[in-house]
């Protein structure tokens, strides 16, 4: 009954909305919650609220950067699902990440650059992703395919959906908490690639924020930003850092509080699984 509540009550604040769905965001930060149960638990987890009778089918593992995340299928919604976990430590990422930009040689007619470390981690389990998923197609040609993740795991995840934009198969993005991806060609580029494409933000979520504007990152648009009374508002589209969602706050009145609640849920093994 809560569940039922919850979708209602977000289909009330996004009712102007019809690009995308309240209840696939929902089941998306149940996923990326799932993720953080990591790469031993993902057979034998079983996903609770919207996203209950998920059935994993391939665990995605990179030993050098630890990228962990899996694939899955919800046979009552035909949707393939490809959920990668974010950082096991908001503040150790912070310290640690490569902020230094490479060139995006995914689609070199992009011309543009992209976070290295983002970018090596997509890279180096993007065969087995595309794999994982074309074999899945092949049973399931009607599912669409939805891509989802939360903080590290939300940037990987674009990538890794554009990854398999690039092999033909179509992809809808939920991401929670992501930080900036590129540069402002990067940006533009990837809404054109993925047009059905939502990155969620919440209040005074600091992980939006990085790594900063002034190192040359910018977001790609559709941004969906949730205040603190648990309101969402979808952002402007001219603007893809709209001053009215998360930019509205400086980086200086940012916190962590704010990045592990997604949506009312704890993005979190415990709080997404039974």
């Amino acid at each position: 009954m809560f569940f039922v509540s919850l979708f209602l009550l977000l289909s009330l604040f996004i009712n102007k909305v019809s690009s995308y769905d309240p209840n696939e965001a929902l089941r998306g930060v149940w996923l990326s919650g799932a993720a953080y149960c990591g790469k031993e638990k993902y057979y034998t987890m079983k996903v609770g609220g919207p996203a209950a009778g998920l059935v994993v089918q391939d665990i995605l593992y990179d030993k050098k950067t630890d990228l962990q995340g899996y694939t899955g299928i919800l046979s009552k919604y035909s949707n393939i699902y490809v959920v990668i976990r974010g950082s096991s430590s908001v503040m150790n990422w912070l310290d640690d990440f490569e902020v230094m930009k490479v060139p995006y040689t995914t689609y070199p007619e992009c011309g543009c650059q992209v976070h290295n470390g983002f970018y090596k981690s997509a890279t180096n389990v993007k065969n087995d992703t595309v794999a994982a998923v074309k074999r899945l197609k092949s049973r399931f040609p009607s599912y669409s395919v939805i891509v989802t993740g939360h903080s590290y795991g939300a940037s990987c995840s674009q990538l890794l959906a554009m990854e398999l934009e690039k092999a033909g198969i179509s992809t809808t993005i939920y991401n929670y908490g992501q930080p900036r991806v590129g540069d402002t060609k990067y940006a533009g580029f990837a809404n054109t690639v993925i047009p059905d494409y939502w990155r969620f933000t919440h209040n005074k979520d600091v992980v939006p924020h990085v790594p900063p504007t002034e190192m040359g990152y910018l977001h790609s648009c559709r941004e969906v930003f949730e205040d603190s009374t648990g309101h969402l508002n979808l952002c402007s589209e001219a603007n893809c850092e709209d001053p009215k969602c998360a930019d509205q706050y400086p980086l200086t009145k940012t916190t962590t509080d704010d990045h592990m609640t997604y949506l009312n849920h704890p993005v979190s093994c415990d709080a997404s699984t039974v």
